[in-house]
């Protein structure tokens, strides 16, 4: 069963309510400003939503498809910790941390704007595309967890020209 839980920037797998494993599928969504852990829930919890799913599959469905960022690998992480999906973690202001992934767009150089979840300080990383292939230094210039979201895209852009999953980096 598809399901829509609330969800804040952080851990998420400590808001969930029933164990990770049960939650196939997982993406984290922006609906009307509020995220949402968007899964397929396979337990046997009585877990209602916090989204009407079948509204929200509706929208997606009518929405225009634009290209979706993805970031596949990341250099330099640091070994050891437990990163959840979509998280990495990485050094301070290190220039050897490089994220690269796929973007299906003509060649083109960005502005990639993360935010810190503690402070809402928002550091620009420069991105280009080249042949559909997106790659950015990450040099953070503080420790904190930094995150990208599609919120941080749409209020940077006119109208968006891409999509994104939501990324989380853990800097040390």
């Amino acid at each position: 069963m598809y399901i829509l839980i609330s969800v804040q920037d952080g851990d998420i797998v400590s808001q969930l309510p029933d164990r990770n494993e049960f939650f196939k599928q997982q993406e984290i969504v922006t609906i009307e400003g509020q995220m949402y852990l968007f899964a397929d829930y396979i337990g046997d919890e009585d877990i209602h939503s916090d989204y009407n799913v079948e509204l929200y599959l509706q929208q997606q469905h009518s929405r225009k498809v634009l290209p979706l960022l993805t970031i596949d690998n990341v250099t330099e992480q640091i070994e050891g910790y437990r990163d959840a999906v979509n998280e990495f973690t990485v050094p301070q202001q290190s220039n050897q941390v490089v994220a690269t992934g796929k973007l299906a767009m003509p060649d083109c150089k960005l502005k990639i704007p993360f935010k810190r979840i503690d402070t809402g300080r928002i550091q620009l990383m420069p991105a280009q595309v080249v042949d559909g292939v997106l790659s950015m230094v990450l040099k953070f210039e503080t420790n904190g967890i930094w995150v990208i979201t599609q919120a941080l895209f749409e209020g940077d852009m006119q109208s968006p020209v891409f999509e994104t999953h939501h990324y989380r980096f853990s800097v040390l």
